[in-house]
């Protein structure tokens, strides 16, 4: 694969976070629209070594949170911690690198003997007045919201665990999510946080507690990065990548490769109805992988419309883990598409929406709320560093946000009519959260919101609204 962007923009991306603080008044160039009071929240990979070890993998890194909030009377305030998990204190005060995780094997008695490290550095999730940095096979790790400092693990007072997953997603007022569950058999434990999915219980300050809504076995150990909920219905997609458990628990190889691409076993489509959890529809199409879903929503009673973002194979991952050490390349390639659940009649029809190379997609609706009208992603068709595009699936259109030639943005985030990303500036060696107008893309950014460091690249993060 060819090399595509300056290798100082694409390292800068991939550096240790430079300087943690709290939150700090920000540098704004432009103006920053009204409508936009809240916190916006990022998550992503941002120590990449210990002692002077690399890590093997992307997705090993030590995770940091990065906060910026707006509106309020002090300005536009930002701040950036690395996740200080009880692992990574024990490494730093060893110097070296201790626990398994996704592609570390270990040292000595802890490739067996204990948990893999969690490095926090997925997602965050603020919810009834705490902030959960995210991981996807551990237990989320609180964080102090007004400082960003580290908590340490929470199974919310009991209510989840052993895992709880990344990618959680929210649909008329309910936030849905799922766990991993390892044993005699491979688990996915089901969890609603809202209204929906059950009668829940309500914590003491009248949040709706979290609720296990069940537990969905598989056939084999396997990757579920990512789901997606409508009204009605939770949705998987379960590739037919099969962990190997015994040559993991020997203790020979890391997890990254104990995953084995099975392409005969298909891809199993698990569709689990919220007024009937323990009754899935299952059946198996042809084989493919994704990391992330874009939307779903009920075409009509029965039948279900799914966009995600296919790939042919999990040939991305050995992407994603090389992507920090090796010179850039153009990742393999994935495509935009729509897919029509038949729950009655077990089928799955496919329509490809776009051939882009993209990923890293949201979600915009229009006025009258249609959440499938308009989509933000990541777009790598002319290489790297991506470009920041609005995609409509109705009319194919597409248009690129104009950033700077050596600006390389990150996840889009909706924020009401705008859209935020967390930019680095490969000129500038700094990083800026760009404003911009969600009805003129090709406008360029509104406002940037300038630190004055280098953030490294994150994965996914949320927004609060101010209340």
């Amino acid at each position: 694969m060819k090399s595509a962007q300056p290798t100082s923009t694409w390292r800068g991306i991939f550096r240790d976070l430079p300087r943690e603080h709290g939150f700090e008044p920000l540098r704004v160039e432009g103006r920053i629209p009204d409508g936009v009071h809240g916190t916006l929240y990022r998550c992503g990979p941002a120590r990449f070594s210990i002692g002077g070890e690399p890590y093997l993998h992307w997705f090993d890194a030590d995770g940091a949170v990065t906060a910026v909030r707006f509106g309020n009377e002090k300005g536009v305030e930002g701040a950036t911690r690395v996740v200080e998990t009880r692992w990574l204190r024990t490494e730093r005060a060893a110097n070296r690198q201790l626990y398994r995780s996704y592609a570390q094997l270990g040292r000595g008695w802890r490739r067996w003997l204990t948990l893999p490290k969690n490095p926090a550095n997925i997602s965050v999730m603020p919810w009834d007045g705490q902030l959960l940095a995210l991981w996807e096979a551990g237990l989320p790790i609180a964080l102090d919201r007004d400082t960003l400092e580290t908590q340490g693990e929470t199974t919310l007072d009991g209510r989840i665990g052993p895992t709880f997953s990344a990618h959680p997603h929210r649909v008329a007022g309910t936030l849905f999510n799922f766990g991993v569950r390892y044993g005699a058999k491979f688990t996915l434990d089901l969890y609603a946080f809202g209204e929906g999915g059950g009668r829940l219980g309500r914590l003491a300050g009248g949040t709706p507690a979290p609720h296990r809504l069940g537990s969905l076995p598989l056939p084999r150990p396997t990757l579920i990065h990512d789901f997606i909920a409508t009204q009605r219905h939770l949705i998987f997609f379960c590739p037919p990548i099969r962990l190997r458990v015994a040559r993991l628990l020997a203790g020979f190889t890391p997890f990254d490769d104990n995953l084995a691409w099975e392409p005969q076993h298909g891809t199993e489509v698990v569709v689990v109805p919220l007024d009937g959890p323990d009754n899935p529809i299952r059946f198996t199409v042809p084989p493919f992988f994704q990391w992330h879903f874009v939307n779903a929503w009920e075409e009509r009673t029965g039948v279900l419309k799914v966009d995600y973002i296919p790939y042919d194979d999990f040939e991305t991952n050995d992407w994603f883990g090389r992507a920090p050490y090796d010179p850039p390349t153009t990742p393999p390639a994935s495509r935009y598409a729509r897919a029509t659940l038949d729950l009655a009649a077990k089928t799955m029809d496919v329509e490809i929406l776009s051939t882009a190379f993209c990923e890293f997609p949201a979600i915009h609706p229009d006025d009258a709320g249609v959440w499938h009208d308009r989509v933000w992603f990541l777009c790598l068709d002319k290489g790297l560093p991506p470009a920041l595009c609005r995609f409509d699936p109705a009319t194919r259109d597409m248009r690129t946000v104009p950033l700077g030639p050596e600006d390389v943005p990150s996840e889009p985030v909706v924020v009401g009519k705008h859209i935020l990303s967390l930019v680095y500036d490969g000129t500038r060696d700094a990083s800026y959260v760009a404003v911009i107008d969600a009805e003129r893309a090709e406008d360029g950014p509104v406002a940037r919101i300038w630190f004055d460091h280098a953030i490294p690249f994150p994965f996914h993060g949320a927004w609060e609204v101010k209340s």
